[in-house]
């Protein structure tokens, strides 16, 4: 029996916005009947202002794939497709409380919903816009790029977790192996990063020193042509020392830059291995995560791309 928090048989038994959208202008399907689970998300956004008036849901799965879907769309209705866009698999979670370990692929359902539904509202296919690479995991049709970034958000370690989160390896197991060769490929960029791995040494990286004068001509940014809006922002100083200490971490000639800060949007400039897809991603993902732990609650306001 699993341990289920009051919050989450409350989504289970009293769902949320369990209906249909008609005049939905957002459709996002994920999951496959076949493999246990399956949601699809209806949203109604606003084109003039994208924020997400309405949300909807239709799921076919198990008591916690209908709560993590109910609280999904409690949880971004009345905001904008930027805010909605920061929420992770582990908000999804902490909303309700927790859930068992063995039911976090439900939460990670529930935010590939969101990706799936906001390509379709800018009129793209979520699967041409998400490539989830080489097939590991051929039971439940998972790609390595899925668990990449599960990997790298929840910073999983075992092939367990990987599972629980995504239900690769749990069928014939025979692709056991192959994730854990995923779990530690990652890991080596976690930790260039400046993440501890749990239970392991750390490979040896460059010592990372983060400026702390706040006189822009001594930062490396500045030394460039950003103009006088991006150098005067109140935003400018703790980004570059976030840049700065991952840039350190980077050891194949990755870079990122700091091209504008405009009012509350951050436009950054990656060059190297970061510069496309799951590594792009990832390292976009780290670095809000990182300015995050910086600025604290007003980080959410921001909007960063690269």
């Amino acid at each position: 029996m699993w341990d289920y928090t009051d919050k989450v048989k409350d989504h289970f038994l009293h769902p949320r916005n369990a209906r249909v959208i008609e005049d939905a202008n957002a459709v996002g399907d994920v999951g496959s009947i076949i493999c246990g689970d399956a949601l699809r998300l209806m949203l109604k956004i606003n084109p003039t202002t994208d924020i997400i008036e309405d949300a909807a849901f239709q799921t076919y799965g198990c008591g916690s794939a209908i709560a993590s879907s109910s609280a999904l769309t409690e949880m971004i209705k009345g905001k904008s497709l930027a805010e909605a866009e920061k929420i992770t698999n582990q908000e999804i979670a902490d909303y309700l409380g927790g859930l068992p370990p063995e039911k976090m692929h439900c939460s990670v359902m529930g935010r590939e919903a969101l990706d799936a539904a906001i390509a379709n509202y800018h009129g793209q296919s979520y699967e041409n816009s998400h490539d989830d690479g080489e097939i590991v995991c051929h039971c439940f049709g998972v790609g390595v790029n899925k668990i990449k970034k599960v990997v790298w958000e929840n910073h999983l370690t075992t092939v367990e977790e990987v599972t629980n989160y995504t239900k690769a390896g749990g069928g014939c197991q025979s692709c056991h192996m192959r994730i854990e060769e995923i779990i530690d490929e990652v890991w080596v960029d976690l930790e260039r990063c400046g993440v501890p791995r749990p239970g392991f040494v750390p490979t040896p990286i460059q010592g990372i020193k983060i400026a702390t004068t706040t006189e822009p001509a001594k930062t490396a940014a500045s030394a460039s042509t950003l103009d006088s809006a991006t150098e005067h922002s109140k935003y400018f100083v703790p980004v570059n020392a976030v840049i700065k200490e991952l840039n350190a971490g980077f050891s194949d000639g990755s870079k990122i830059e700091l091209d504008q800060i405009a009012d509350k949007a951050i436009k950054l400039k990656f060059t190297g291995s970061i510069a496309a897809g799951m590594m792009h991603d990832m390292t976009l993902n780290f670095f809000t995560t990182k300015l995050g732990e910086a600025l604290g609650a007003e980080a959410k306001e921001l909007t960063i791309t690269a």
